[in-house]
């Protein structure tokens, strides 16, 4: 299992499993192509009607031309840039990434320093990373990034397949004559079809869905937090200044761990936190409710990349699958977001 910290270049690689129905406003779309957008997007992003499909179900600005392997395109505003310059955010969240996923699994393949993305001055960074994605074996992504500082805000284009093969093969979609990044472009805010709830969920008042309808669960955070759409689980944070954040992943066990409890998950879980980080302390155990059933909240601190972490997972098992709600904060944050962590669990519904 992960240990998630919401850090910007995490959500690169990010990979909602739903195709989902394409925005209108297709007249303007070069011939052989099909637009991608999401309400009040601030660009237009343009790919293929062959083997590329949209999926901006949850909010997010996606094209998937698979889902097995993942291969995607993803195009965001990074809301944690602040005042920060290509070279200051991409060092940042090069870092962040390392932290997040370990130094030994990223490898920098290079930068073109002297690109555009829709007619702008920006950058191009290509790596690579082992991704596993809901306890898949992890496998060596290689990952194409633009970043572009347009009107005070950084874009992010990402473009993102298996390293072995698949990457060269779906880069001429992207890059050659008459690609993907001939046709993008920044423009006025889209108005089109925005974020749209399945039909039948009860959103509990003063929060928000977070979780897709390809979940097992149902995942609500309060509105004033921002949804984290890009990541490959389902996730959210506070504010660009205050980090804190949360996500759910899930694990279905084999069928010789069928009668797996809590405390023996957890007990491995530890096991790859004490390896992994170069300081780990339990601070508490707790019994809770999730979904209306026995669960567990454990509370501990880690040190990552010479910075503390506070976390707390809370983590219930149905049906031979663990459900895990991580919370991550720095200590002096901890405490504050508390009160809607509570409500997050309180409201965690396994479908």
């Amino acid at each position: 299992m992960k240990i998630t910290k919401i850090l910007a270049v995490v959500l690169l690689l990010v990979m909602i499993i739903s195709a989902f129905s394409a925005c209108s406003e297709q007249s303007d779309a070069p011939d052989g192509f099909q637009l991608i957008a999401c309400e009040g997007d601030k660009f237009r992003l343009y790919v293929p009607t062959q083997g590329w499909a949209p999926n901006t179900e949850s909010g997010t600005t996606c094209a998937l031309f698979s889902t097995d392997p993942y291969i995607a395109i993803n195009v965001f505003i990074a809301d944690d840039a602040g005042e920060m310059d290509i070279d200051a955010y991409w060092s940042y969240s090069e870092n962040n990434l390392k932290n997040e996923i370990g130094d030994g699994n990223y490898t920098f393949v290079g930068v073109e320093p002297k690109t555009t993305l829709g007619g702008q001055p920006a950058k191009k960074y290509v790596y690579t990373a082992k991704i596993g994605f809901y306890g898949d074996e992890a496998v060596d992504y290689k990952i194409m990034t633009i970043l572009c500082k347009y009107k005070g805000e950084m874009y992010v284009f990402t473009y993102s397949a298996p390293a072995e093969e698949h990457y060269d093969i779906y880069l001429e979609d992207i890059e050659g004559e008459g690609g993907v990044l001939d046709y993008f472009r920044f423009d006025v805010p889209y108005s089109g079809e925005g974020k749209v709830y399945p039909e039948g969920v009860e959103i509990p008042e003063g929060m928000k869905l977070v979780s897709t309808d390809e979940r097992p669960y149902r995942f609500f955070v309060p509105e004033s937090w921002k949804t984290n759409d890009k990541a490959e689980f389902s996730a959210a944070y506070y504010s660009a200044s205050d980090s804190s954040n949360v996500s759910v992943q899930y694990l279905m066990v084999s069928e010789q761990e069928i009668n797996k409890t809590v405390d023996e998950y957890f007990a491995e879980c530890e096991e790859r936190y004490e390896k992994v980080f170069s300081s780990y302390e339990l601070l508490s155990t707790e019994d809770i409710t999730m979904d209306g059933r026995a669960a567990k909240k454990y509370t501990y601190t880690i040190v990552s990349g010479g910075i503390e972490y506070k976390q707390m997972q809370a983590i219930v098992v149905k049906g031979g699958v663990f459900y895990v709600l991580t919370y991550t904060a720095l200590p002096e944050n901890f405490d504050s977001h508390m009160g809607d962590v509570q409500k997050m669990i309180e409201h965690f519904d396994i479908r």
